[in-house]
């Protein structure tokens, strides 16, 4: 009988790679340094000198200054720091070498592939600096080679997102819409990791309303959210992103997970009051026809109040500023006008300009009084208390 000699040996080294495996002495991620990647800018190739683009760990690198340059931007790089920075008119983006967190406009964002240093060239992560720049990215991988676009405005749908409702692992995508279906750029989307703890990964969508985060390959399952900073007249008011399915997924799937950023559903409290000067009747709140011009041009509400937690008046109107008047209805009796003013303040008018403002996070309010004068009628009337 031949005796294997090499069998125990092979058994062990078998073993040893299992116990490598379990406790991450081998990293599972496969490096594709070697597949051939073609970057096109607005369609042209960008055509990188000594140093070109490489997909390590699923993610693409490419050389700092070439990339940043042809987006626009001038370059610094301080040796002190180890640090590559970006600039053009009202954007900074920083990137450290090894680190897993960049900085674009101050702000902290994570990465999950860091700049590093590649055969002594400065690399950093396509996708991230590029959509950081206001630009969006597509690609089509097939047959060893990585074709990536990099456009300013996905709008013309010349070429949206490569595989866009096409599930892959370790990847989250979607689009984020108005209540109208109209995209929405600049909403900011997170993945919430939940295992670890303050862990989120954040992007931004881009002009199209599409986004995509590319997750870490730890056994763990996300959820998804965001929110959204719009303004009207000047002021700035936020809505929270909400999935079309709001379900958790796990990593090693990855999901597709479109949002709404329901700009409608962002409205104000309206509360007032009614003083009188005569008693000899009782008045009613309930009876005040309210006529709402607002600032912004859109359409006269004309409507009565009623009774909602808090108080009483409108609960349902959209956030901006408005011009209110008000007259007193009762059935069988001439319509009185009344006077305005905002609550707290001294002098009553026949129309006041009010504009709702934050309560508590999220929560948007105006108060009014209204003043039924009989015994003092006058267009500038003092009240008497």
């Amino acid at each position: 009988m031949i005796e294997n000699k090499k069998a125990p040996i092979k058994r062990w080294l078998t073993a040893l790679s299992i116990f490598a495996l379990l406790f991450g002495l081998v990293p599972l991620t496969v490096h594709s340094a070697d597949k051939k990647v073609n970057v096109y800018f607005n369609d042209e190739r960008i055509a990188f000198d000594a140093a070109k683009p490489v997909v390590k760990n699923g993610r693409t690198l490419v050389p700092f200054r070439k990339l940043f340059e042809t987006l626009g931007f001038t370059v610094k790089w301080e040796e002190a720091t180890r640090k590559a920075i970006g600039t053009k008119a009202g954007l900074t983006i920083e990137l450290t070498i090894n680190s897993t967190t960049a900085k674009v406009n101050g702000k902290s964002v994570k990465l999950d592939v860091p700049a590093q240093i590649l055969s002594k060239s400065t690399m950093v992560p396509l996708r991230f600096v590029s959509e950081n720049s206001g630009y969006v990215v597509s690609y089509n991988d097939e047959g060893g080679v990585l074709d990536i676009w990099v456009d300013e405005d996905a709008g013309q749908g010349e070429r949206p997102p490569a595989n866009a409702n096409k599930v892959e692992p370790y990847v989250v995508k979607g689009r984020v819409v108005d209540s109208k279906g109209n995209p929405v750029a600049g909403a900011e989307v997170f993945a919430d990791d939940q295992l670890l703890y303050d862990s989120n990964l954040v992007t931004y969508t881009d002009a199209n309303g599409y986004y995509r985060i590319e997750l870490t390959d730890f056994a763990t399952t996300w959820n998804m959210g965001g929110s959204y900073d719009f303004e009207v007249e000047g002021d700035t008011f936020t809505v929270h992103l909400t999935p079309e399915v709001n379900q958790p997924f796990a990593g090693n799937t990855g999901a597709i997970r479109n949002m709404i950023a329901d700009t409608d559903s962002v409205t104000g409290e309206l509360f007032y009051y009614l003083w009188v000067d005569e008693y000899d009747k009782i008045y009613l709140e309930n009876n005040i026809q309210l006529t709402l011009k607002p600032l912004n041009g859109g359409e006269t509400i004309t409507r009565f109040g009623y009774n909602f937690p808090g108080g009483f008046g409108l609960n349902d109107l959209p956030v901006g500023s408005y011009e209110v008047s008000g007259q007193y209805v009762e059935a069988g009796e001439e319509p009185i006008p009344l006077y305005v003013r905002l609550r707290h303040t001294k002098e009553y008018k026949e129309s006041t300009i009010f504009k709702f403002e934050p309560l508590v996070p999220g929560i948007y309010r105006a108060e009014l009084e209204f003043w039924l004068d009989n015994l003092n009628p006058g267009p500038e009337p003092v009240r008497p208390f």
